[in-house]
């Protein structure tokens, strides 16, 4: 398979994080970064959580589903997010914050390629959503990630298992892995385990992506996030670099040298092409970038590789 093809995976990599209760909303606007006044069924939003520093603690995809505020997220972030809310969840007594798994009440598949949006729309015979939209069918729901992506989310184990086999005759079976290189080529990164609190959300490229409302009000660490905005110069953003096959993956973490050789930067996001080279994401100091001669900390040069929108604010 190349990532050329139109192909299908399960969306195991993630978990679900479901908010109930006649609060949601109100507990929810002053948590994350996103406006979740204003989200309707029908659309989602990026967002994020931070520490009153403003240092991101998660961040995620958010929908509304009937009443219910449901986000998702990397799999290792959910329950260390969970545990973080309900310190706050305590002062709403009608909130309640429940996660799962992709075996629960949501089972979920992930369609991307060329052709996604037609076979979207040939299987559910409505057509497909565009970009951060939502869709429900007979069988769940669509969320579009954008336009060449979506996510199918099944209601049933029968209507998973119906829903694969007829997927399988029209798309290429890939893995998560194949569905998260192309989160790093579309320049989302995601936090993990390894990368909590080290970033506020601009660093992240969230403000260039609709992961930040700057005109919601108040939030959990928004004084740091709004001060960057409006009196500060961010110095390190997030960059997509490319660079040939090593012997082993560098990991999420690895520093990004200069051309002096000092640390610059870390790895956000990174994942191996068929193509024998490396992509990934990278927190790196913008006059670093523009100097060139980047490499990683082992020696490997950084090629600089274009983001699909744009970071003027």
């Amino acid at each position: 398979m190349t990532r050329q093809n139109t192909f299908i995976t399960p969306l195991d990599h993630e978990r679900l994080i479901t908010f109930s209760g006649a609060e949601n909303r109100k507990f929810l606007q002053g948590q994350l970064t996103c406006d979740v006044n204003i989200l309707t069924e029908g659309a989602s939003v990026l967002g994020a959580c931070c520490n009153p520093k403003g240092r991101v603690i998660a961040n995620f995809r958010a929908l509304a589903i009937g009443e219910d505020l449901v986000i998702t997220l990397p799999a290792n972030q959910s329950a260390h997010l969970c545990e973080h809310l309900k310190k706050y969840a305590a002062f709403f007594r009608t909130v309640t914050i429940t996660q799962s798994d992709n075996s629960s009440q949501w089972q979920r598949i992930g369609i991307c390629g060329p052709e996604a949006a037609t076979i979207v729309a040939k299987l559910t015979g409505i057509d497909a959503p565009a970009a951060n939209e939502t869709q429900r069918w007979s069988q769940g729901l669509i969320v579009a990630v954008d336009n060449q992506r979506f996510e199918l989310w099944l209601e049933s184990a029968q209507a998973y298992t119906d829903t694969w086999q007829m997927l399988n005759q029209q798309a290429t079976v890939g893995t998560s892995a194949d569905w998260q290189f192309v989160d790093i080529i579309n320049g989302i990164a995601w936090i993990t385990k390894e990368t909590r609190e080290q970033w506020i959300p601009q660093h992240l490229n969230w403000q260039a992506l609709d992961g930040i409302s700057f005109k919601k009000g108040c939030y959990t660490g928004q004084e740091i996030v709004a001060r960057m905005k409006y009196l500060g110069k961010l110095k390190s953003h997030l960059y997509r670099f490319s660079t040939p096959m090593t012997e082993t993956l560098p990991t999420v973490g690895t520093a990004i040298l200069n051309s002096a050789g000092n640390k610059s930067g870390d790895i956000v996001a990174v994942a191996a092409d068929q193509e024998q080279r490396i992509e990934l994401l990278a927190v790196v100091r913008k006059q670093d970038v523009e100097a060139g001669n980047l490499t990683l900390d082992g020696g490997s040069p950084l090629i600089v590789e274009p983001l699909p929108y744009s970071l003027d604010e």
